[in-house]
């Protein structure tokens, strides 16, 4: 009599990748040992690139093994490409101290890493890390106004403001630079996000100078002092 199910497939594919990922490994350790760092590199890169056609987990730490190969064999950028690739993981993974040692690894290598500064912020900012944020945050944002981008520069110190918002003084600074560049209604929103913290505060003394400075920015506006909305 036939049998109802069907014969089970050997599960050999995934078992088989893992084993021949662990013998490459092996292999580019030994190439390592003897200084061979071109052939590591090549087993290296062979590993990560058929565990992404499996889709199997990338190795993190194998990102930061190439990446230091690289650096050791003078291809900086190729180094920092694996290294971001690193931080990318160690995030998403919630690995969040890796990812910030990773970030500064990057920018002792090249402190001109625009997008670094900002995940360096982000993530320091998720960690209640909010010196660092605000440093990087602020390497993040001058970096887009030397480049022209205003509009970008902006919306990072807002979002920094909006992250930590017991900064007061970056809302203030990024009030001052708008209305310079003549935005002055997005100068006074932020005036008047300032205004309502601080009067919910009872720190009544800042609110009325962030009132005044409201005043000079848009003599018509009253001044909010919390439980009212506005288009941001």
């Amino acid at each position: 009599m036939g049998s109802n199910f069907l014969p089970r497939p050997p599960p050999v594919a995934l078992s088989a990748l893992m084993s021949n990922a662990a013998k490459l490994k092996k292999k580019a350790v030994e190439f390592e040992q003897k200084k061979q760092y071109g052939k590591a590199l090549a087993l290296y890169v062979q590993i990560l690139e058929s565990g992404a056609a499996g889709n199997t987990e990338p190795e993190v730490g194998l990102y930061n093994r190439v990446g230091d190969l690289l650096l050791r064999t003078g291809d900086a950028n190729g180094a920092i490409g694996y290294y971001r690739k690193a931080v990318d993981l160690y995030a998403e993974s919630g690995f969040l101290n890796n990812a910030i040692a990773l970030c500064n690894k990057i920018l002792r290598q090249d402190p001109s890493q625009t997008v670094v500064h900002y995940r360096l912020g982000r993530i320091s900012a998720q960690k209640g890390f909010k010196g660092d944020a605000k440093v990087h945050f602020l390497e993040y944002a001058q970096q887009m106004q030397r480049a022209g981008d205003m509009d970008e520069s902006f919306r990072a110190l807002k979002e920094f403001a909006d992250l930590c918002p017991d900064q007061d003084d970056i809302r203030l600074m990024l009030a001052e630079q708008l209305s310079k560049q003549g935005r002055s209604a997005e100068a006074a929103e932020q005036l008047q996000t300032l205004h309502e913290k601080l009067t919910a505060e009872g720190r009544t003394a800042e609110a009325r100078a962030a009132a005044e400075r409201l005043a000079a920015i848009d003599p018509a506006a009253a001044p909010r002092t919390g439980g009212s909305s506005s288009a941001p």
